[in-house]
């Protein structure tokens, strides 16, 4: 795998019909290959518009040839693309013809690797353009896109500095132990590391709370029969995905809909009303309730403002996760004046819509602890390459409190380096390589 002499072919399109298709190649033999699958029109503009040929040399469409130098082409070596319509039969055959024509045919994210080896871009840059391809919501578009201009980078670049520094006075404090400017180097080192740390610490969270973003979140609506969780379910969605009825025990199983929270993917998890039951059908969907909420980032507790809580629900809530919002739901069939039973709840009406901005601003602000600000780490493989370095840091610390060698700390330091190394891309091994690439889609 991953033999850079060879010229590589693929669809770079979606799958299915289209009115555009594009067949990439891209590697030293691309103009070769191109040249031979295309028959030229009157036109000497570029790009250049003519007939494609299969591999027996007939003509299967008509379309443009579009040649890219290597400085100026994705992959940093000779690319060509074929751009005909986006019959699947077509691009099937062009690709059947550059393969019969001696390319090789594209692994999954070939195409980004090349790029990565030929230095267009760094390690996170490749991976936001996976993620990007990815995006379900255009929030989640917009910060995988600062992460290809280059946010991830800019973002660890100042604890990496911090490590170097710190590796290179730790490396003059063991070099020249006799030295009296030596003599000071430890302390100078502790404070460095310790602000080392804090930034790692911060730079973690971030992390954390990027996942948020990227993957999205799963959110449970929990509570009583008939309190009105299908209705809350529904108007979220924005469909009547989930049956709606005033007789208890309707919902039976669990319904999930993702949904764009003003940006985030947010998977909602409709779930059977939490009672006590002896069908064992209603009893089995109750299980999973339970589970669902178990499971989720976030639940919703619905109860029903028009009537006091029951011994059941105050059981639930007592056991409930802390991450949870408590809804009032039916808030418009109370009277005028009145309050619901409790005080803490959100009052909503799912008919009306009545305190529906208010529960979606709730939602957004916990799914993101209250961070308005996009996040640049948002990758979980950066978040355990960073776990690596506050950890190594952490150890550093404590061999400086306990009065160790230099020699040890130096080795913490570097530990910390090489996996801020891994982010970076500038430490990384064909094995983390692979597995990275593994996941794009093929044609890019």
């Amino acid at each position: 795998m991953h033999d850079l002499s060879t010229t590589l072919v693929a669809v770079a399109t979606a799958p299915g019909r289209g009115g555009l298709g594009c067949v990439r190649l891209s590697g030293p033999r691309a103009r070769e290959i191109a040249g031979a699958m295309f028959r030229a029109g009157r036109s000497t503009r570029t790009p250049l518009f003519g007939t494609f040929l299969d591999g027996e040399g007939r003509g299967i469409d008509h379309g443009f040839l579009v040649e890219f130098e290597p400085e100026r082409s994705f992959t940093g070596e000779p690319a060509v693309e074929l751009w005909t319509h986006g019959s699947p039969p077509v691009l099937t055959a062009l690709v059947e013809a550059a393969l019969r024509r001696g390319a090789e045919p594209a692994g999954p994210g070939e195409f980004t690797y090349r790029a990565l080896r030929q230095g267009r871009v760094d390690l996170p840059r490749a991976e936001a353009i996976r993620d990007l391809i990815a995006a379900r919501t255009l929030h989640q578009a917009r910060v995988a896109f600062s992460q290809v201009e280059g946010a991830v980078a800019r973002r660890v670049a100042p604890l990496r500095e911090t490590l170097l520094d710190l590796a290179a006075r730790a490396e003059a404090a063991v070099e020249f132990v006799d030295e009296p400017e030596a003599q000071g180097a430890s302390e100078a080192l502790d404070r460095g590391v310790r602000a080392a740390a804090a930034s790692a610490r911060e730079l973690l969270d971030e992390a954390r709370r990027g996942r948020v973003v990227r993957e999205g979140s799963r959110v449970a609506i929990c509570g009583a029969p008939s309190v009105g969780k299908s209705s809350i379910f529904n108007r979220f969605v924005g469909a009547d995905r989930a049956i709606v009825s005033s007789v208890a025990g309707t919902t039976r199983d669990t319904l999930e809909e993702t949904i764009d929270l003003d940006g985030l993917a947010v998977t909602l998890v409709d779930t059977a009303g939490l009672r006590p039951v002896e069908d064992p059908v209603e009893a089995e969907g109750v299980r999973r309730a339970r589970v669902a909420a178990a499971e989720a980032d976030l639940t919703i507790f619905v109860l029903d403002a028009t009537r006091a809580e029951t011994d059941e629900e105050s059981a639930a809530l007592e056991s409930a996760a802390p991450s949870r919002i408590l809804v009032a739901n039916k808030a418009d069939l109370l009277p005028e004046g009145s309050s619901p039973p409790r005080g803490d709840a959100l009052r909503v009406s799912a008919h009306t819509g009545d305190g529906w901005d208010g529960l979606r601003h709730a939602l957004r602000s916990r799914l993101e602890a209250g961070d308005t600000e996009a996040p640049a780490l948002t990758n979980v493989r950066h978040a355990l390459a960073l776990e690596r370095v506050a950890q190594a840091l952490i150890r550093a610390q404590q061999a400086l409190e306990a009065g160790l060698s230099d020699e040890v700390v130096l080795l913490d330091i570097h530990e910390a380096l090489a996996a801020i190394g891994e982010i970076t891309g500038e430490l990384g091994n064909e094995e983390l390589y692979d597995r990275i690439f593994a996941t794009f889609c093929i044609g890019k």
